[in-house]
Order: structure tokens, then sequence, then C-alpha cells
């Protein structure tokens, strides 16, 4: 799957490893300029102790887009031909965030049926005013790899309490195959095998993809 992936998707799903293996929620985001340069990358850093200068960590505000956003430094005219791309559908607090910044187009990889807020854009007239778009996941493989690391991490983080929770509700009414295989990962321990053994975000979701097609 890796292979297939534009230079954004991948330089995203490394932040979101990253993540990963540092312990905190697996999300990452990247901002690219108008001839696709990557200029700004972000990842989760909620339970975190330590962030690159400027970027923001162990707050329950250190999500991936915030972080990506804070360390973008395009001037007005060019940050508007920018673009975001974030593995998760962001939460209200990031879809606020990209809106209210100068970056006028995010793409997300997976939807977020618990936190996902693009629906938010035309509810009011200031969330309408702005030409701005965004695009629905388009791969249903990696869709289905995100949500279900997402997943294992959720049981790994939180215990298996929450499946029974709405949170899970809201996701298997969604996605189910995903959060099903996210279960059988945080059952069997081969996600965090291979993030012992994995020396690459390429590696971990070429493995993932596999895992979960």
């Amino acid at each position: 799957m890796w292979d297939t992936l534009s230079t954004p998707w991948q330089a995203a799903l490394e932040m979101a490893w990253e993540a990963y293996c540092a312990g905190t929620i697996p999300i990452g985001a990247v901002v690219v300029d108008a001839n696709g340069k990557i200029v700004a990358r972000g990842r989760n850093r909620i339970h975190e102790k330590e962030a690159p200068e400027g970027q923001v960590c162990n707050n329950e505000l250190a999500h991936a887009e915030i972080n990506a956003l804070l360390s973008l430094k395009l001037p007005y005219d060019e940050a508007r031909l920018a673009a975001l791309y974030t593995t998760m559908e962001p939460c209200p607090l990031c879809m606020g965030a990209v809106y209210m910044s100068d970056v006028k187009t995010v793409y997300y990889a997976a939807r977020d049926p618990w936190a996902g807020s693009a629906n938010l854009l035309g509810t009011t007239p200031y969330l309408s005013r702005k030409p701005f778009k965004v695009f629905a996941p388009v791969n249903t493989l990696l869709e289905n790899a995100i949500v279900a690391l997402h997943t294992e991490w959720e049981l790994f983080r939180r215990a298996e309490k929450i499946l029974a929770s709405r949170f899970f509700d809201e996701f298997r009414a969604v996605l189910p195959d995903a959060v099903e295989k996210g279960i059988e990962l945080h059952h069997s321990g081969e996600a965090r095998t291979q993030q012992k053994s994995c020396r690459s975000a390429g590696e971990f979701f070429n493995w993932l993809a596999y895992r979960v097609q």
C-alpha cells in the first residue's frame, strides 16, 4: 500500500507512526504548499512531555493539526494556496483552527464518527464565509488501517471497558470491520510486536494494510 500513496500522505502517516511509538494518539498531519512541497509537520503530543519549539505537548490541545499549523511559516498569499493533510477527520478544535488559519484546503484519510467535525462548515455565518474546501477519504484500505490502529490504541490506553461506550458504538456504526480488526490487533498483541520490530512507517503500514484487508 505504501508505494501507492502520495508524498503528503506518506509524511502524515510517518507522523502518526511517530506518535504511536511515543505512546500518544496515532494521528499525524502535514501542510503542503501550492507545489506539493511539505512545509510543516505535526503530530499528536497530548501524552508527551516534550515538543519541537513552537508546538504544544502534555496538553489536551496538543493535536496533530494544531502542531502542524503552529509550525507553518508561509506568508498569507502562499498559505491560502496550501493544503493540510491529516490522518483522521479533524475534531471541533482542529476544524476551527484550520478554518481560522490561512490554509483553505483540508484532506483527511479516515472518518471520525465520534469527534469528526467537517460537518461544522456552513453551520454559522462565520463558518460559511471562506472559500474553504474539505476532501473526505477516498482510500478504503488506508481508512480501515488508520481506524483499526486507532481502535487498538484506545483499547491499549483506556482498557476494554471502553468497548461498551458510545465512542465505539459510533465507530462501529460507520466502520465496523475496521473496529473489529482493531480489537483483534489488541487481543493478539500483534501491533505492539510490530511497533518494536518495524523500522519505518512504510514497513508498519504495509503490514497493517495486509492485516486489515
